[in-house]
């Protein structure tokens, strides 16, 4: 139901002066998680063309249209225009709001996760960015690092506050995993997949081995028997010996 001002709040509100008070500028930061070739837990970053930190990694995001898109449409357009995926798995994560994350002025950052097989992302820089990457996440003693057969960054070098999102971003995937269904989205066919393959996307995220006969008790309770995931008649051989396969029921679990 549409608000509905009485005559006295009109009044009112024609004669307000937002200039009267001091305006942050409001970005979105996507953190986008994909696997690589080898099953390793992976971002994509870009590298930015112009300053502030020009020739500096840095998550894909942008500034929001203000009074022409909400804040979760302006992570879908970056997204799209980063990625050129429309409609994925994105889950707000956190707003950042340090007065002293960007140089420029204060700008609030609502960020995002974003959950993309490898093969879906069509990686494309934005308007203010000279590259995009994906970029295996590791670690050392130092921290964080990014790294892919053309180079490795390490968490110091990324833009703003970038680094600490990306933290907390990991730490919130690795959470929400026993409990949401975040591993669907990194499959590499939602209609066609085994156990063995969403067991290893939930071991890559969580970082540690997963015993067999228990996830695949929890995935029979959990998906098929509630009716979220269905069993293909037909197999596919693995190690001898044949294999059942599984598809979603339809859409998003």
């Amino acid at each position: 139901m549409r608000y509905q001002c009485s005559e006295e709040e009109k009044a009112f509100l024609q004669q307000y002066n937002a200039s009267l008070y001091e305006r942050p500028s409001v970005t979105t930061d996507i953190v986008v998680f994909t696997l690589d070739d080898l099953d390793r837990l992976s971002i994509l970053l870009i590298k930015r063309g112009q300053f502030p930190y020009k020739e500096k990694w840095a998550l894909p995001g942008g500034f929001l249209h203000v009074g022409k898109e909400s804040i979760d449409e302006c992570a879908n357009r970056e997204l799209k225009e980063e990625t050129g995926i429309e409609n994925a798995f994105l889950s707000q994560l956190y707003t950042f709001g340090s007065p002293d994350r960007d140089p420029r002025t204060t700008v609030i950052s609502v960020s995002y996760i974003a959950l993309i097989p490898k093969h879906r992302l069509q990686l494309c820089a934005g308007d203010d960015a000279k590259e995009a990457g994906i970029f295996q996440i590791k670690y050392d003693v130092d921290g964080m690092l990014f790294s892919n057969s053309q180079t490795t960054i390490r968490e110091s070098d990324l833009a703003f506050d970038h680094a600490n999102i990306i933290r907390i971003a990991i730490t919130r995937l690795r959470n929400r995993i026993d409990y949401e269904d975040d591993a669907f989205n990194l499959l590499k066919d939602q209609n066609e997949f085994t156990i063995s393959e969403l067991k290893k996307i939930h071991e890559t995220i969580k970082n540690k081995p997963l015993d067999l006969p228990n996830f695949r008790k929890s995935f029979l309770r959990d998906y098929v028997k509630s009716g979220k995931v269905k069993e293909l008649k037909k197999t596919i051989n693995s190690k001898g010996k044949p294999t059942k396969l599984y598809k979603l029921t339809g859409g998003d679990v």
